[in-house]
């Protein structure tokens, strides 16, 4: 009698058995792996948004001359929402000059039109070289995540200024919120 070798139908079936426990294995370890990279660069992504946007806006405070209750046109008016920094116009050298009354404002709010975004508004005065402008600084601005406090209760007197920045992200069904604080003393108070 000539048997010829080969498998049986129980060892293939316990054969594809553990192939498909393994595979059911390495598929859970990279789809955990997944969700964890997600969450990792969600919050990456949302810190350095908010990191920017508050070394932004400190930045600029301290270089401004001080706080102004309000300016422009239409009116921006500072308050814990908004942000409005009266600073020096620049001469045709860039450097700044005493502006006898007329001076360039830095407007922060969230935007009017996207409030999940941080949007940063140059109005230069006419003498002035400083080139006016408007963009957006961050972008997942949680609701109320723009907050000013001032060290006096009426913001053109303020020395201090505090800015909180609060940004969100969603990875894979996960909701982040990370809140930064920073503070500036302004050098002409």
């Amino acid at each position: 009698m000539d048997f010829k070798k080969g498998f049986t139908l129980v060892e293939l079936i316990i054969g594809f058995g553990l192939i498909g426990l393994v595979s059911v294995l390495v598929a859970s370890l990279y789809f955990t792996n997944f969700r964890l990279f997600s969450n990792q660069s969600t919050s990456i992504d949302i810190n350095s948004q908010n990191k920017i946007a508050v070394d932004e806006i400190v930045n600029e405070a301290r270089q401004s001359q001080g706080v102004a209750e309000s300016c422009c046109l239409p009116t921006e008016t500072t308050t814990s929402t908004v942000l409005v920094l009266q600073l020096w116009p620049l001469d045709a050298n860039g450097d700044p000059f005493d502006p006898s009354g007329n001076y360039d404002y830095i407007i922060y709010k969230a935007d009017p039109d996207d409030s999940t975004r941080i949007q940063k508004k140059v109005v230069a005065d006419a003498s002035s070289t400083r080139p006016a402008s408007t963009q957006i600084l961050a972008t997942a601005l949680a609701p109320d995540g723009l907050q000013f406090t001032y060290d006096n209760g009426t913001p053109s007197l303020a020395a201090k200024v505090t800015v909180s920045v609060s940004t969100t992200g969603t990875a894979a069904g996960k909701t982040q919120t990370v809140t930064q604080t920073g503070s500036a003393t302004l050098r002409n108070k």
